[in-house]
């Protein structure tokens, strides 16, 4: 029987890095939603980057790329789309075409875990297929699973509320015995997630559609995996059958 971590932030991503785990990155609301959509509808490739202008760099190098992201929660200016999983799932035209992501949390923390074996993207949306990835690669590596519970950057571990609950979805379905791990939150994930101090943020810009789309579990069945690094970008593929 594997292990399995459940662990907040860049603490996080240090675990999955000292362990050469895989790891799996929670920010559920809402980088890894949009991300886990993005696939889900058709997109062959996403960059992932930390900052708005690195964004912009990549989108001179590659013109046809779409722009998503998001920065204080709103979609930056001249951006194609938002950091939403809904308004990703009202998108037309997506397959087959390239991303270029950044986001304030959830792009940090997959660019932190680098040394880690191999980085997964997963929320409660495509719960139960990460965990089936996760799984099947921890027992063929040999390592353990460290769930990053990415919280809010620059912000404490109270921020992480929904990233918890989602990474304990998580670590249920994939059948590890818990090493360590935060309190599960109680109540229902929809109760969570609004609740959260990010949940009600989001409220206040009006994004409740956001929110109730995140609390899903098995929305999708798409799962994000970094096939490589170039320069400061994650490159994400579908995860296929192959590790």
């Amino acid at each position: 029987m594997g292990e399995v971590y459940i662990a907040v932030g860049e603490q996080g991503c240090r675990l999955a890095n000292e362990l050469q785990a895989i790891a799996i990155i929670v920010d559920a609301l809402r980088a890894s939603a949009t991300l886990a959509s993005l696939f889900e509808r058709g997109v062959s490739e996403v960059w992932v980057v930390a900052e708005v202008e690195h964004a912009w760099q990549l989108k001179r190098e590659m013109p046809e790329a779409l722009l998503v992201g998001e920065r204080n929660s709103v979609k930056v200016d001249g951006f194609d789309f938002s950091n939403s999983p809904t308004e990703i799932c009202r998108a037309e035209s997506l397959l087959g075409r390239r991303a270029i992501f950044t986001s304030t949390t959830g792009a940090r923390r997959i660019l932190a875990c680098q040394g880690a074996s191999a980085i997964l993207v997963g929320s409660t949306v495509n719960a139960t297929a990460v965990a089936k990835v996760a799984r099947e690669l921890a027992v063929a590596r040999n390592c353990p699973v460290v769930i990053v519970a990415s919280g809010v950057y620059g912000h404490g571990e109270e921020w992480a509320l929904e990233d918890v609950a989602a990474a304990w979805t998580i670590a249920e379905k994939i059948g590890f015995t818990i090493a360590e791990a935060p309190a599960r939150p109680q109540g229902r994930l929809d109760d969570v997630f609004t609740s959260s101090l990010h949940g009600q943020e989001l409220l206040a810009l009006g994004l409740d559609a956001d929110i109730q789309w995140c609390a899903q579990v098995d929305a999708v069945s798409a799962v994000p995996k970094v096939k490589g690094f170039s320069q400061f970008a994650a490159i994400l593929r579908a995860h296929s059958a192959s590790p």
